[in-house]
């Protein structure tokens, strides 16, 4: 009657089927762990504002399989406990003080000293900025048309809006440097053109 063949394809079944919920409740297992791990660990909290595998965002929950974040943007993202247990964690908002700069491109015919102290005192004077640490401003690099100045300030994340400030500080900045008649040239790129004079010679044959 072929019942070895029958109770073998039965049993292969059975073994597929093992195996895949093997595999399933390992995934279960996996995040359940990890949750409880995190939860001692405590890398992070409620509303905390991280970045996970490239993933950004504000921390809405972790439950007991996912940790779920809400991205700038406003959307959700689910990442499995067990990825975020092994990723690496950069919390923006375990540390209240957190830094910020502006950028900014000086002639290169500028008062440098000058432009450090116009961008450490608008700077001070720019709501939200901390005053310990105090503001600073380096001079970072020669650039082919222009000097980087880069102005480095703190926020206290507890009492103001870290994104809110620097857009704040940027446009102070550049309203200074303006009033003070620092050079801020764009780019430029010089083109040489050459005249090539051709002749036509005829040749007779």
């Amino acid at each position: 009657l072929e019942a070895t063949a029958l109770v073998g394809a039965v049993l292969g079944a059975a073994g597929l089927a093992g195996i895949a919920l093997g595999f399933a409740f390992r995934d279960i297992a996996e995040n359940y762990l990890a949750s409880i791990l995190l939860g001692v660990r405590r890398p992070f909290a409620a509303n905390d504002h991280v970045e996970i595998e490239g993933y950004e965002g504000k921390v809405l929950r972790l439950t007991m399989r996912e940790t779920m974040l809400m991205t700038l943007d406003g959307n959700h993202v689910r990442l499995p406990n067990a990825m975020v247990f092994k990723a690496v964690i950069l919390n923006y908002t375990a540390n209240p003080l957190r830094r910020f700069h502006v950028t900014v491109g000086v002639g290169v015919t500028s008062d440098l000293k000058e432009a450090q102290a116009v961008g450490n005192a608008t700077l001070r004077d720019t709501p939200g900025v901390a005053d310990d640490p105090a503001p600073f401003t380096r001079v970072e690099e020669l650039g082919d048309s222009n000097v980087v100045v880069k102005v480095y300030g703190w926020v206290d994340q507890r009492a103001a809006d870290w994104f809110k400030v620097r857009s704040e500080a940027v446009r102070r900045v550049k309203s200074a440097f303006d009033a003070a008649g620092i050079d801020m040239p764009v780019p430029t790129q010089r083109v040489q053109l050459a005249h090539v004079q051709s002749e036509v010679l005829d040749t007779e044959r």
